[in-house]
């Protein structure tokens, strides 16, 4: 292949920096993303699961035979006030201890949560026991997601929405709110590990006030696409990027089959802006 040509390959690669798997609330395996990315001919990908880094070293240790390019990733859980927060962290190392600490800290606070969620369903008689919550989570983390999927195999809900809408949706009678860190700590976290960081999704979860908070903070970036971000929105935050001289990311979000979303590759970045994240990354990581 010519030097030209391989130039044209590599420009027209995509990237999507937001996906999910079996270690949080995601319904397909690492191996089984790995091989839907290599079927849409995706050139890199970032499992990013949420508070878990379980994924991350046999996903890269299996890239190589995809010929998909492999960013270790994170998304966690974080509070402002009464705000809900997802930090990405790209880059990571998934054996750091600082996080590590956290993540199991944070492992049994998600143990508690969902022992209480059970005992909430109780009293509306649906009864699911902790071996079946345990056993359908596979060994990873275990979430909302996995409780939905039991109710619904048992009859006791029509479907997901349904178990969402009426009973484990933030504010419904069975919801317990999660623990959570303050977007700083994260912040300082991902780069404890090594990583830089991102807010996910801004679009969805803060206005523009509490976005240019979030960026004084220190955040490396901020997600531009993502399915829930209209073509206006986009233009926003890339214009807030410009302003503010910060990296972006983008990706689907994609957590399986049986959460109703997009695809892998449904919505994705050009591999020129994951270039561009990783000589920003290297600059940050100089000795």
């Amino acid at each position: 292949m010519t030097i030209d040509k391989l130039a044209t390959t590599v420009s027209s690669l995509k990237a999507d920096l937001h996906i999910h798997t079996t270690f949080s609330d995601g319904t397909l395996t690492p191996d089984t993303i790995l091989k839907y990315a290599n079927e849409c001919k995706l050139g890199a990908l970032s499992i990013t699961d949420h508070d878990n880094v379980g994924a991350l070293k046999y996903a890269e240790s299996r890239s190589s035979e995809y010929e998909i390019e492999f960013i270790p990733g994170i998304e966690i859980s974080c509070r402002m006030e009464d705000i809900e927060i997802h930090m990405l962290g790209y880059f990571i190392d998934p054996e750091d201890k600082r996080l590590l600490n956290y993540l199991e800290f944070f492992q049994n606070e998600r143990i508690l949560r969902a022992r209480k969620i059970l005992d909430c369903l109780k009293e509306h008689d649906m009864m699911i026991q902790w071996e079946e919550l345990k056993e359908i989570s596979g060994g990873g983390s275990i979430g909302r997601p996995h409780i939905a999927e039991l109710m619904v195999r048992k009859n006791y809900v029509m479907d997901y929405k349904d178990a969402f809408d009426n009973y484990l949706g933030d504010n419904c009678s069975c919801y317990i709110p999660k623990y959570k860190i303050s977007p700083c700590e994260a912040i300082k976290l991902i780069a404890a590990a090594g990583g830089i960081s991102f807010i996910a999704h801004p679009g969805v979860d803060v206005n523009e006030d509490e976005l240019v908070s979030l960026i004084g903070l220190g955040v490396d970036g901020i997600e531009t696409i993502h399915p829930k971000h209209s073509a206006e929105e986009v233009e926003k935050l890339r214009k807030i990027v410009r302003e503010y001289h910060l990296q972006e990311s983008g990706g689907s979000d994609f957590h399986g089959n049986k959460k109703l979303g997009p695809r892998i590759g449904d919505f994705t970045i050009p591999y020129d802006m994951v270039s561009r994240l990783k000589d920003y990354y290297n600059r940050v990581n100089l000795p």
